[in-house]
């Protein structure tokens, strides 16, 4: 029976669209329908950006609006009078000599904010503009520390669909978010619980492949993702980088390097994954990377552990050991991406630093659970006097496992000590660890004082 793959929606998530347009993310140069999915209020930016559509937190809970035409605000106002700032589009009026408003329009004429008085010349409150003149944002303001006390966000309509009130020390204190009939839909605490709501939103309407290059969206979109398995967690290093790939990489389902040193180390720390891309700034990596990194995230796993327990062990020759061993992973795995691992044996000179592998015959045995054999050759990592250290290495997908071989039973290993080439190597468990440990033989050490005595 054939299991049909199913694929994420790609998206981009940002504080502001200035993020994507710097950083080339978009349907057009990256060959790839995409959404750009922006946090911070910004009430003139388009809704498409070559190609990509623009979903923004505040956009999202304002809701469709019909077409609206356009008011031109006038900067005479009946029964003012007003003085323009030299050279800025800036004018204060005065009603009777008292000062009363601050308008400033855009370079184009377009009034952008407008800032009201009262007799103590105090502002309490400010009026937000947007491009087609409807006033978008509503403030009043504290007498005393001249900040925002309660920030209302309008539809064209003049109907509120977000307010926020805001503690003495300008901290938000409580954010309301209103549906289109007036009724509360949402009550929340903080900016981070506004924009994990409003993410929480999209997920749950899209399964989503969501790529970030800023650390504060990382650490929530990493919350997000742990918490719904239709999320899937990438990370592009641009300006901020990631200080702990090694910790971070069991969170990701991509992470994106634009540079090869980059990438060469963070495989040689986190060992071969598949979730780890290396992309140049050439338009034609970018097109090839994205199908590749969709074809891929399906096939990510969630695993967290793999246990290898010894099963049997015995010399071949003087130099071959034949290993069985019951490997067990703890985790999740999706369905279509059984049998897409793959296992082998290392051994590891602790003093040189040599490393060997040796390929290995796996067989499942029910579930994640597997029996896996194979011959390895210890004269291969005998080029110093050391511990030679055994692991078994699992690839699969996006996780990967270079695991110690665990003795439960010591009578599983043999006692005979070989002789390779004035080697002496005998099997020991040490921390309930298979290991190998090495010993110069009577001819190495005869030829080692014969050296030593002819150069004295």
């Amino acid at each position: 029976m054939t299991i049909k793959v199913s694929h994420p929606k790609l998206a981009y998530v940002c504080s502001g669209l200035h993020s994507a347009k710097k950083n080339n993310i978009n349907s057009i140069d990256w060959n790839y329908p995409m959404d750009i999915v922006t946090i911070n209020h910004e009430p003139n930016a388009p809704s498409s950006f070559k190609e990509a559509t623009v979903i923004n937190l505040y956009s999202f809970f304002k809701g469709p609006e019909p077409q609206k035409h356009k008011i031109e605000h006038q900067v005479e106002e009946e029964g003012l009078t007003h003085v323009q700032e030299q050279d800025k589009p800036i004018f204060r009026y005065y009603r009777d000599g008292r000062y009363i408003k601050y308008q400033r329009f855009t370079a184009a004429g377009a009034l952008a904010v407008a800032d009201y008085f009262n007799d103590n010349r105090q502002r309490f409150k400010r009026e937000e503009y947007d491009a087609n003149g409807y006033v978008h944002s509503l403030m009043y303001m504290d007498l005393e520390t001249n900040k925002p006390k309660q920030h209302l966000f309008l539809r064209a309509d003049g109907t509120c669909y977000m307010t926020k009130w805001y503690k003495h020390d300008g901290a938000t204190e409580k954010i309301i978010i209103f549906d289109e009939k007036d009724s509360i839909e949402s009550v929340l605490y903080s900016e981070n619980e506004l924009s994990q709501y409003f993410l929480s939103r999209l997920i749950n309407e899209t399964d989503y492949l969501l790529l970030t290059s800023e650390m504060k969206i990382y650490s929530m979109l990493k919350l997000l993702s742990a918490k719904y398995s239709t999320a899937y967690l990438g990370f592009i290093e641009t300006n901020d980088i990631l200080d702990n790939p090694e910790g971070e990489i069991n969170y990701l389902d991509a992470f994106v390097v634009p540079s090869l040193t980059r990438y060469n180390d963070t495989v040689e720390r986190t060992g071969p994954r598949s979730n780890i891309y290396y992309v140049s700034e050439e338009p034609f990596a970018r097109k090839r990377f994205v199908d590749k990194l969709i074809d891929q995230v399906p096939f990510n796993n969630k695993l967290k552990e793999m246990n290898v327990e010894l099963l049997t062990a015995e010399w071949q020759s003087k130099s071959d050991l034949y290993l069985s061993a019951k490997a067990e992973f703890k985790g999740e795995v999706p369905a279509y991406s059984l049998g897409r691992n793959k296992m082998y044996w290392k051994l590891k000179n602790k003093m040189s630093g040599t490393e060997c592998t040796f390929s290995a015959l796996v067989n499942r045995e029910v579930d994640l659970t597997f029996t896996v054999s194979g011959t390895l050759r210890i004269h291969s990592a005998l080029d110093d006097l050391s511990t030679i250290e055994l692991y078994l290495c699992s690839e699969w997908d996006n996780s990967f496992f270079a695991a110690n071989v665990r003795v439960n039973d010591k009578k599983e290993i043999p006692l005979t000590e070989q002789n390779i080439s004035g080697w002496r190597i005998t099997l020991e468990e040490e921390n309930n660890h298979l290991l190998i440990h090495t010993a110069e033989g009577f001819r190495r050490k005869l030829i080692n004082r014969l050296f030593v005595k002819k150069n004295q």
